[in-house]
């Protein structure tokens, strides 16, 4: 069964040249599972149609995701999704951004940059498992460590589960610890995925940085009991102020 048109979409609020817009979107179906392995994606010409922009332009975005493997193409048949490859999942204690930094013995803060509500597009609706054209919170907030720039996040929440979250100090206060406190929901699991990106004008701005350092785009998508989602952030992270460590377990024995 073909996947909608309205699946394909530019940002409403990226500056980034229409080709990584539209790179950013095609991954983003596939690691939502909306376009599959195997999944054939529309002609060049559809595309275009969808995106409103020219072919080149679309062309030059397929043959970069082409490059990471993530799509494949088959002569005279078209263009397809990879068989996906395997991922090691990764399980550290939940905890958001203001507990990471105080363990690490920094200390925290932020900036409220934006908070709205919205109509997301529908992988956001899809992400967060909610109707098409129900709203959002919409935040977004810079966060600092000892008072410096570290990254942006923004962050969206069901307004149907949250409501009145915008009227809370989200500059002072943890997020995840208001959602506790006057929901009653506590976020238990989270995944993450991580890849590097270069910053908006506006993020190198903010940041302090310049437009040609590299930058890390972390997503989160976090989950309440029995897998109900909560959040889902897309964070711009320094790449000069910031490394990730990861520690993985297993009871099975390694053979060398």
């Amino acid at each position: 069964m073909p996947i909608s048109e309205k699946y394909f979409r530019l940002s409403n609020d990226s500056v980034k040249v229409l080709h990584k817009q539209i790179q950013e979107n095609i991954i983003e179906l596939v690691d939502q599972n909306i376009l599959q392995s195997g999944d054939r994606l529309p002609s060049e010409r559809q595309l275009s149609d969808y995106y409103n922009v020219n072919r080149m332009t679309v062309r030059q975005a397929i043959r970069d995701v082409v490059s990471q493997g993530i799509l494949h193409k088959k002569q005279g048949a078209g263009t397809f999704v990879s068989e996906r490859q395997t991922v090691q999942t990764i399980t550290p204690a939940v905890v958001g951004f203001s507990q990471r930094t105080r363990d690490a013995g920094l200390v925290p803060s932020s900036r409220l940059l934006h908070c709205d509500t919205i109509v997301p597009d529908p992988i956001i609706a899809h992400r967060l498992q909610i109707a098409l054209g129900e709203r959002v919170y919409v935040i977004k907030r810079l966060r600092l460590t000892n008072d410096e720039p570290l990254m942006i996040e923004t962050s969206y929440l069901s307004q149907r589960l949250f409501g009145g979250l915008l009227d809370t100090d989200l500059e002072h206060e943890s997020l995840y610890h208001i959602l506790l406190r006057d929901h009653h929901i506590r976020v238990v699991e989270a995944e993450h995925s991580l890849e590097p990106t270069l910053p908006t004008s506006f993020e190198a701005h903010h940041l302090q940085i310049e437009t040609t350092l590299p930058a890390m785009l972390v997503r989160v998508m976090a989950y309440a009991h029995d897998r109900v989602p909560i959040e889902f952030s897309k964070s711009v992270v320094r790449g000069d102020r910031c490394r990730y460590f990861f520690r993985v377990h297993t009871s099975i024995p390694i053979m060398s």
